[in-house]
């Protein structure tokens, strides 16, 4: 699956936690009709995490894209979140049976 086929439109994002030594970024996401999800990022050489809300208040994903290792993540406030990163996964999280 590509980055940018993620289920994501309308997941929510929960959390976001960085492991500065492992250069590790994991979100916890919420997507429509799912259990939580985590979206790793691995090798992470920069992050942003603008919080201005300039189309109003949301944790609600618009849409993601990915080009050559920038990964970025338009929330439906409309902040863009962007991770520079190695590698990327999508998966259940831990303890989720579903």
């Amino acid at each position: 699956m590509t980055f940018s086929a993620l289920p994501l439109h309308d997941a929510t994002l929960l959390a976001i936690c960085i492991c500065w030594d492992a250069t590790r970024c994991d979100m916890r996401l919420r997507p429509v009709g799912m259990r939580p999800h985590l979206l790793v990022f691995e090798g992470f050489k920069n992050i942003e995490l603008p919080r201005r809300e300039e189309w109003g208040p949301s944790s609600s994903v618009n849409s993601v894209s990915e080009r050559d290792g920038l990964f970025e993540i338009e929330m439906q406030s409309g902040d863009t979140i962007r991770v520079e990163a190695c590698h990327w996964a999508f998966r259940k999280e831990a303890g989720e049976d579903n």
